[in-house]
């Protein structure tokens, strides 16, 4: 079976096999859920595009629209540090699995939030590195 170029799967293609991946992998079936509301909302917010057409430009963008919220607060600030933990760990296993075969230097390493976060959250961020 031929399958063409990885970089040419969509995004609920790449979702759909990382929580089948969990599953099997044996996580809390609670934790492959949250992953896949979270994906979930991400997918709706970007629509499904080409896993080749994801940039860091779009995660940027999405987390800066979940802090912009109707909530405020630690509980808030924890709900989107989470989301956007989720989507690395995505991001990263589909370069493992070689959905991404080119990583823009922007994208080797995490992207810098403490912008989007209000002082008090950045304050919370460095101790968690």
């Amino acid at each position: 079976m031929n399958f063409g170029s990885m970089k040419e799967v969509f995004l609920t293609r790449a979702r759909d096999m990382f929580v089948f991946d969990c599953y099997v992998g044996g996580f809390d079936p609670q934790a492959v859920n949250a992953y896949r509301h979270a994906l979930d909302a991400f997918i709706r917010f970007t629509g499904n595009i080409k896993v080749r057409q994801l940039t860091p430009d779009y995660v940027e963008m999405y987390v800066a629209n979940l802090l912009d919220g109707p909530y405020d607060g630690d509980e808030h600030d924890r709900l989107v540090m989470t989301q956007y933990a989720i989507l690395q760990t995505w991001i990263h296993w589909m370069y493992l699995q070689k959905f991404v075969t080119e990583r823009e230097t922007s994208m080797e390493r995490p992207i810098d939030l403490t912008h989007l976060f209000p002082p008090r959250s950045t304050r919370r961020l460095a101790h968690c590195e």
